[in-house]
């Protein structure tokens, strides 16, 4: 006989008890932290498709609000998705079920569309948005996803900068494709759009600059492809500033101004994709 069957025909029944009930708790705490973890990797991965689906839907009822019909199929189309990830949404459970329902009751409301005013119409979007990343951020930070390894060290900066740099970036999307769409913009739009502008340009270049360095302390090959990203992210800049803050009356088309923006978020969103496929577990 070994092991601690073996030390019971020596010890106590007491002390061997002890030892065998510690063992069991940490057993049974380690499972219950890696569902945990898992649990909420679902969570982050349903939460990095529907701040997406919601961005896109933003943008593009800005556009159909702002005189662009051409783009109700797509808002029809992104509608639906979002429809499906709610639904998902509906099965969690977990410590975060409130603010779940939260979202649940605020789509619920937003998706009968019967908001006329695109000002409001844009309020409504930024603040489900901004909930739906702010779940995002404590769902992120309730336990230690990266369990220790230092080449996932680079997480806070994709559930901050990168995110608030998608978001910046999909704000500019829908204020931009109702400029488009309208075919002009006022100087108090402008001035909004010169501030999403620099917010974009900070937080993007802040998490390139974190990731690249993380990359040259944890090599792991072209993991973030930043070069790349970053050549799409100054575009997309290039584009705001003169086909939008350098004229009053624009001539660029909603639907083209909303592909290049699109372009620009899907890099952004796609740093996202890279940490979750990381996370992960290869059991």
């Amino acid at each position: 006989m070994d092991g601690l069957h073996g030390l019971a025909l020596y010890l106590p029944a007491g002390t061997v008890a002890l030892p065998l009930a510690f063992y069991a708790l940490h057993r049974r705490t380690k499972r219950q932290k890696r569902l945990l973890i898992q649990s909420n990797i679902r969570q982050l991965t349903l939460l990095r498709a529907l701040i997406a689906g919601l961005q896109r839907h933003r943008g593009l009822s800005n556009g159909v609000l702002c005189g662009d019909a051409g783009m109700g199929q797509a808002l029809a189309e992104t509608r639906q998705q979002l429809d499906r990830h709610i639904r998902e949404a509906q099965q969690l459970g977990g410590s975060h079920r409130d603010t779940w329902n939260g979202l649940i009751d605020h789509w619920s409301r937003l998706r009968e569309g019967r908001i006329d005013d695109p000002a409001n119409n844009l309020l409504q979007h930024h603040l489900i948005i901004r909930n739906s990343i702010f779940l995002m951020e404590d769902v992120a930070c309730e336990v230690d996803l990266s369990e220790g390894r230092p080449t996932l060290g680079y997480l806070p900066c994709i559930w901050r900068e990168v995110v608030q740099a998608a978001e910046w970036a999909g704000q500019a999307r829908a204020l931009g494709t109702g400029i488009a769409a309208a075919g002009k913009s006022s100087a108090e739009q402008r001035v909004r759009l010169r501030f999403l502008y620099q917010k974009i340009q900070l937080l993007a270049g802040t998490a390139f600059a974190t990731l690249q360095r993380h990359a040259g302390e944890q090599p792991q090959g072209d993991l973030f492809r930043l070069p790349d990203r970053q050549r799409v992210i100054d575009d997309f800049l290039h584009c705001i500033e003169q086909e939008l803050l350098g004229q009053a009356q624009p001539a660029i088309a909603a639907k083209a101004y909303f592909q290049r923006a699109t372009q620009a978020i899907d890099e952004l969103l796609a740093l996202v994709d890279t940490a979750l496929q990381q996370l992960q577990p290869q059991r």
